[in-house]
């Protein structure tokens, strides 16, 4: 492994023709076809080389061209986005929304919860991301493109998510100046008439990758897939696709004065009061921890301890990969920190109490106890799934499962890099090449291998209004649950 101070790959030429990403031809598959994905090439791409053409300018760019709204500035965007962290006493923007707009009993406040504010990522709403970004410290370097084919709905509402993860310039040589951004699209079905099979150019493109040899091919592949129509469904980078039509934007920062790492969520709206903006929203599946404690503080704890005791059965689904909440909703926080032990809900829950002993007679497995229950709806959470599950204590998830660790709080880091196809790239960490990748990749082939089978023709459908797809023909094993996904119940990462 070699540390970040090589500079960052320059774009090669892109040989002219059509895009890798085309709607494929459905008789190039054919049924009885198998497929060996390669997760490096269709699911998880770091090679800086590929990376290049993804800057943080071309993202917010195209945000604001597709927000189509007069007058929007990428600046203006990105610094009313921070300018959240900051009180309204000392903004940058201020109009923009801010930290301390909402009280509760005395604390600052999103939704039912109280929020830390201000942050320090509220500086940034100060700076220039976009201006000299090869050495300026506040610019963003992109460190992974991630296929998230997995979470396409079955019904066909959504074909999945496809993410984009920019890493500030300053953590590549300062460790304790880090803010990560991953940008979570939604993407519509093409297809719609045809359910989730209507997905199936957008699997069949991704699985093309691992066909596809060429540096300069692949790049212009992903590159059309994101910002072009390369699969029919319009570009990934599209404002509504953050929010409006489903998908977020999440943070992961750590930056000077508290030193703390904190995640968040936030979603583009259209009209903030002000105009468009990138706004904050509560942190899915992740449930204010002191909810935990017994007895919880407000008149919202029972309501929580009881919906919690209906989930137990959820939670002892055996596979790591499917285990679930449902309709978390208002009980989730604002935030979620991965230090200390505040967000251990195993931690808050506390000794010998009397929800402890709830949870302990709605376990219906024997083996799995109230702790490794615990700590199974920690990893399910932003914290616990980046660095709180990173302990014995708190990785102990009982039933047989197994737990691998993250990067140090991230799953894929621009501190150092490693050998890849195309010289270096960002490593993965452990908890995605042992745990979620697998099961993605399982997914997508699973996916494919049916769909080769398929005789859904979206033309006939919309002509006749026949529609001759079975809805569950695409169904995962294990649970069911409302919102179920390709991969299984509902989860967020």
């Amino acid at each position: 492994m070699s540390a970040r101070t090589d500079p960052i790959a320059v774009p090669k030429p892109v040989p002219a023709g059509p895009s890798d990403f085309t709607t494929p031809d459905p008789s190039a598959q054919v049924c009885g076809d198998t497929f060996d994905l390669d997760p490096r090439r269709s699911l998880a791409v770091t090679d800086e080389a590929l990376l290049a053409g993804f800057t943080f300018t071309r993202v917010m760019d195209q945000i604001v061209e597709t927000a189509a709204k007069p007058g929007l500035t990428r600046e203006a965007l990105y610094g009313r986005w921070w300018d959240y962290m900051n009180t309204s006493d000392a903004a940058a923007f201020p109009e923009a929304l801010h930290c301390d707009d909402t009280v509760i009993k005395g604390k600052n406040s999103l939704g039912a919860f109280p929020i830390q504010c201000p942050r320090p990522e509220g500086a940034l709403a100060f700076t220039d991301p976009f201006s000299d970004p090869d050495n300026n410290p506040d610019s963003y370097i992109p460190i992974g493109l991630f296929n998230r084919f997995d979470l396409a709905r079955t019904d066909g509402s959504n074909c999945g998510e496809y993410r984009i993860v920019f890493a500030k310039r300053s953590g590549t040589f300062d460790s304790q100046n880090r803010n990560l951004i991953i940008f979570e699209a939604s993407l519509p079905n093409p297809f719609p008439a045809c359910g989730v099979e209507g997905c199936r150019p957008i699997a069949q493109a991704w699985a093309k990758l691992s066909d596809i040899d060429s540096e300069a091919l692949r790049a212009k592949a992903l590159e059309d897939f994101y910002f072009g129509d390369g699969a029919g469904a319009g570009p990934v980078v599209h404002a509504d696709n953050y929010g409006p039509k489903g998908g977020q934007i999440r943070t992961n920062s750590f930056m000077p004065d508290p030193n703390l790492w904190q995640l968040r969520e936030f979603v583009f709206s259209h009209e903030c009061g002000f105009g468009p903006c990138i706004k904050p929203t509560l942190v899915k599946s992740n449930p204010f921890p002191q909810l935990f404690a017994d007895p919880s503080p407000g008149k919202g704890g029972e309501a929580f301890k009881k919906w919690f005791l209906k989930q137990v059965p959820n939670l002892e689904v055996t596979d790591v990969n499917r285990f679930f909440l449902t309709d978390v909703g208002t009980f989730n926080a604002g935030q979620s920190s991965s230090e200390g032990v505040f967000d251990i809900y195993r931690l808050q829950s506390g000794d010998g109490t009397p929800f402890r002993d709830a949870i302990q007679a709605a376990i219906t497995k024997p083996g799995v106890t109230t702790d490794q229950i615990l700590n199974r709806t920690l990893t399910l959470s932003c914290a616990g799934c980046h660095e709180h599950a990173n302990t014995p204590e708190n990785g102990d998830l009982g039933g047989g499962l197994q737990w691998a660790p993250t990067l140090g709080f991230v799953q894929t880091t621009e501190e150092f890099t490693e050998d890849g196809e195309f010289g270096l790239r960002f490593p993965l960490s452990e908890q995605l090449d042992q745990i979620f990748l697998p099961h993605r990749k399982q997914v997508l082939e699973d996916f494919l291998t049916k769909a080769a089978c398929s005789n859904c023709d979206a033309l006939k459908i919309k002509l006749f209004g026949t529609k001759i797809v079975d809805p569950h023909k695409f169904d995962p094993p294990g649970p069911k649950a409302p919102g179920l996904t390709l991969g299984g119940p509902p989860r967020t990462h």
